[in-house]
């Protein structure tokens, strides 16, 4: 059996698993009169394509049954697997994604490799990490290059604004930064629903750091975008991972009180005399117990609530002479 759970008459669920702490994705299959939506995609591996033929399976999809491949955001868990399906097609339906994603995914994964982990690899740098760590993230970020292969040919895009039709459903696009700058929401007023992606999640906060291509300010974005979403009619919200949720402004509410308190925390571990990020990063999060991938993660996150400091005029920063950047109070 797959983890596939039908949510709605016309809405089924896909958890596809992931090599990561947060060990699953959540996708779904939207039936309508042309035929399926496939909302997201998973990560490429062999355990993720053989739990969408499991589905697929279980519920007699064939190939010419799909109308569509829509994806919310350029992460690899959700962009991975977009290729891979739309072959799976036979090339015959698009894969649709808003313009802020297609731009994102020809700097991210379509560009040449090695100019983009040369310049990760100088933005890790300057957050303090040692140059024996640099080798093992780069190796980890060229294996998620891998895993979003083979890239979708026929792509449609949409903007912020647009309707989008997932299923029979006539859903509002509406575009929610700070995770990932080029995400979108489907809104459905009608039926009180949404697909929020990875921008409100049950019981975990979403991810929400400075990357090499990030511009300034992300967290600032994410808190402007989540207050804007709290205001909309919602009954059900379906997230790109765990359960869903039922209390959409309830969660939005306790998200922006973490990310209040985060701000303080970290302002509080920044020493007198000046730290690097990694260094704050340590006194926020256990760094000795995590692997690579999440280590990254942790510095990105502290990266980004120190940039909202700096905005906020509650912290400073300068250069070191090893080209390194000290924040400080």
């Amino acid at each position: 059996m797959t983890q596939l759970t039908q949510l709605a008459p016309d809405i089924h669920r896909l958890c596809l698993p992931l090599p990561f702490a947060l060990d699953h994705v959540n996708c779904y299959l939207i039936r309508g009169d042309r035929g399926w939506t496939l909302l997201d995609t998973g990560l490429h591996t062999p355990e993720g394509w053989q739990s969408w033929l499991a589905a697929f399976a279980e519920l007699g999809i064939r190939p010419a049954d799909i109308e569509q491949i829509v994806l919310t955001h350029v992460h690899p868990d959700h962009y991975g697997m977009a290729g891979t399906l739309q072959a799976w097609t036979g090339n015959a339906v698009p894969v649709r994604m808003s313009t802020a994603t297609a731009e994102a995914a020809a700097v991210i994964w379509r560009s040449p490799a090695e100019d983009w982990l040369d310049e990760t690899s100088a933005y890790l740098r300057c957050n303090g990490l040692e140059a024996s760590f640099l080798e093992s993230v780069l190796q980890s970020m060229r294996g998620m290059r891998a895993a979003v292969r083979p890239y979708p040919e026929n792509v449609e895009t949409f903007a912020p604004g647009d309707e989008v039709g997932l299923g029979n459903r006539r859903m509002q696009a509406i575009q929610a930064q700070g995770h990932a700058d080029d995400q979108t929401v489907f809104y459905d007023p009608a039926d009180r629903l949404i697909f929020c992606g990875d921008q409100v999640l049950q019981r975990i906060t979403p991810n929400v750091g400075s990357w090499p291509t990030t511009p300034a300010g992300p967290l600032g974005r994410f808190l402007t975008d989540l207050s804007h979403l709290s205001g909309l009619d919602v009954g059900l919200a379906l997230p790109g991972h765990r359960q869903e949720i039922t209390d959409f402004a309830g969660r939005i509410d306790e998200l922006l009180a973490h990310h209040e308190k985060r701000l303080v925390t970290i302002r509080e571990a920044i020493p007198d005399a000046g730290a690097t990020t990694l260094e704050i990063t340590r006194r926020v999060f256990p760094v000795d117990r995590f692997n690579t991938h999440e280590v990254r993660f942790a510095v990105a996150e502290t990266l980004a609530h120190l940039e909202h400091l700096l905005e906020t005029g509650e912290a400073s920063w300068d250069e070191n002479s090893a080209g390194v950047w000290v924040f400080r109070r």
